[in-house]
Parts: structure tokens; sequence; C-alpha cells
């Protein structure tokens, strides 16, 4: 039986730093859309420059894209065991595609981390990325040297769909679709409520009590 357990949250809820912590804990993969997405784009693929024109505008990329990534990156070896999801599905319709993918024996459990709009706009207002990955926060989270990666030492930016006029697009269509995806998982399997305006060591807490009992 493989274990499948799907985050869902807002921009800015921390739903891919809990799928990470969750991956490592369970040695599953984490898969993640943006990250799928954002490695199109710095290969400057033919896909990669038409997803860059999207994210730009706050639109969201077709489920026709997405899917097949995510199908691709499912058939690998290291998915036999599980894996997580983070930031897909991202619509009832994708949802149905994932669905349509899962054996009947896979053990699915969603996490929702609940966050305001309010609390998104600031958190995002001051996040900062560096190319190998790693993600700060000017106030929650500041780089050893302000503006530079901790890890290889390149200087850090704001991701182009942290932008507000971006951040509010996406937040809109966010609130659309996660009633109608819930309404889907819980046919499924559990579905478990997290305060993700707690400090992050509270939200992996509750998380795992929740998930891995």
């Amino acid at each position: 039986m493989r274990q499948i357990y799907i985050i869902f949250g807002a921009p800015g809820s921390g739903k891919g730093t809990q799928a990470e912590l969750l991956a490592d804990h369970l040695k599953l993969p984490s898969v993640s859309t943006g990250d799928l997405l954002r490695h199109e784009e710095k290969a400057e693929t033919v896909l990669g420059k038409k997803v860059a024109k999207l994210l730009d505008s706050g639109k969201l990329v077709s489920d026709e894209i997405i899917h097949g990534l995510v199908k691709e990156r499912l058939l690998k070896p290291d998915t036999k065991r599980g894996f997580i999801l983070d930031g897909y599905p991202r619509d009832p319709e994708q949802m149905k595609d994932l669905f349509k993918q899962l054996q009947k024996t896979d053990n699915v459990q969603t996490a929702v981390i609940e966050i305001s709009d309010k609390a998104v706009m600031g958190r995002l207002s001051g996040r900062r990325v560096c190319d190998c990955g790693e993600t700060y926060h000017v106030v929650l989270n500041p780089p050893k040297r302000a503006g530079f990666c901790n890890k290889d030492g390149k200087r850090l930016y704001i991701r182009h769909d942290d932008r507000p006029e971006v951040v509010k697009a996406r937040l809109k269509t966010y609130r659309k679709n996660i009633t109608p995806m819930l309404r889907l998982a819980a046919k499924k399997g559990r579905v478990v409520l997290i305060n993700g305006e707690l400090p992050m060591a509270e939200v992996r807490k509750s998380i795992w009590n929740q998930l891995l009992k």
C-alpha cells in the first residue's frame, strides 16, 4: 500500500516547507509542481518561457501541461512506496486526473494549512529566493549576510509570482478552488485542517500528529 499525502495551502502558507519536512521524515519524495515548472523556466525550454509569461500575469498553467509533468514524475522509481504532493492538484479537474492515476490500495491523506490573506501578503512581501532552491524571509528567516544566499553566496531575489498584484490573483484562484477540491479529497481519505499561522515547528508538529497517527 502506497502512502500518499496531499498538502494544500494558499501561497505563502508554508506548504512547501512542511512538505519537505514530512518527506525527509518519511523518506518519501516531495513532488512540487512549482519546482517542476521552475526547472522548465530555468532551462529556458519552450514550455519554460510560456510558463514564465503565465505566472507573471498571475494565471495558472493549463491542466494539460501540469498533468503531463506530474504524470511523468510519478512514474519514477522513487514513488513506489508513496509520495507527498505540494502545489498539486490546484483545481478540481487536476484532482480528478490525479485520482485516475492512483491505485485502489493507495492510502491518501490530505492536510490543509489555513492562513489569512493578510498573513499571506505579509509573508510573501518579505520572501527572497536563490537559484539553488534556498528560500529566506527578510524578517522570519533572514540570511546570514543580507541579500545573499547562505549556501552558495549568490544574490537573492524576489520571485516574479510574489509581486502583490500576482499574489492577489493567485489567492483569488486558490479560494475559489479549495472547497470543491476538499470535497473530492474527503471521498478518497482523511482531511485535516492545520493552523498555518502558528510558528513553523508547531505547524509541523500538528501535521505529523494528525497525519501519522
